[in-house]
């Protein structure tokens, strides 16, 4: 991470206030994406503010865009034209500058990157700032499973497709990249029992570390059970980002769609077409 303490929304730490925090994000950024989708779901697109990032300035970072949505200086971030600008000031600050960040206004420094981290507090901190209705993405009842699976997720898929994209390596890369497969057979095969549909490819149990018992169990139409959870927001923008443009990145050639594996594609289209999954912004990036 880019900072040297990434700070959370618990007591004696930052506290829960509307219009204090803004966050720097881009719609083509799957960390960014996972925190969007939680900002609208909740029903805190109000509350926390966005100033987006479209792409690569001449620093070669993240550039911001002024009002009118074109690159330039963000009145919103002290005139900041560039990610870099808004890290400059945080202490603890090493290059290079992450998004997604959530700035506090009142000092101006960036006081969370971490988005694994804001996903869940947005969901459990900011609670009292919730819309009427919003769901629960990490229900204490389910807590054993989320966290199970969070940790999976993030080892098996989030990192490892960063991993088979971005490694200049490619021993590295490929295996990475082997990894993801494999790991998209054991989601697909994991929701396939559980939605009544056939298991094609449970051969891959066999082969790599599966989920631990507390997030196999909790699978049923979504990962941790009939409503999705914040495990299936790390999961969904990654898969995002492996169909829309990662998977052509592969070592070895284009890999396949999400078709592949039927469940999981299936899983995917129905998170795809539900309201606040996939914004306006996300759209554009991706192409859609």
């Amino acid at each position: 991470m880019a900072i040297a303490h990434s700070h959370r929304f618990t007591e004696g730490d930052l506290p829960v206030e509307a219009g204090r925090y803004r966050l720097v994000a881009s719609g083509s950024c799957p960390w960014s994406r996972r925190v969007l989708i939680a900002r609208r779901l909740l029903g805190l697109t109000e509350a926390i503010p966005v100033s987006w990032c479209y792409g690569r300035g001449v620093d070669g970072f993240w550039e911001l865009t002024g009002p009118d949505g074109e690159p330039g200086p963000d009145p919103a971030l002290g005139n900041a034209t560039s990610i870099a600008e808004v890290y400059a000031g945080t202490p603890g600050y090493t290059p290079p500058p992450t998004v997604p960040a959530l700035v506090d206004t009142t000092t101006g420094h960036v006081v969370v990157d971490d988005s694994g981290d804001l996903l869940f507090d947005l969901a459990t901190a900011w609670k009292p700032l919730h819309r009427a209705g919003a769901p629960d993405l990490y229900p204490l009842d389910r807590r054993n499973s989320t966290d199970a699976w969070d940790k999976w997720i993030g080892e098996h898929i989030n990192q490892a497709h960063a991993t088979a994209t971005h490694s200049k390596n490619a021993e590295e890369a490929a295996a990475a990249a082997d990894g993801v497969l494999v790991a998209f057979d054991v989601v697909d095969t994991l929701l396939a029992r559980a939605t009544k549909m056939e298991a094609s490819r449970e051969a891959a149990l066999t082969v790599q570390d599966v989920p631990p018992l507390s997030a196999v169990v909790s699978v049923e139409q979504f990962l941790c059970g009939a409503a999705p959870t914040g495990s299936d927001i790390r999961l969904f923008t990654t898969v995002q980002a492996y169909e829309y443009g990662g998977r052509a990145y592969y070592p070895g050639g284009e890999a396949p769609s999400i078709s592949f594996w039927p469940a999981l594609a299936r899983w995917f289209r129905a998170l795809e077409g539900r309201v606040g999954w996939v914004g306006t912004e996300e759209r554009s990036a991706l192409g859609l």
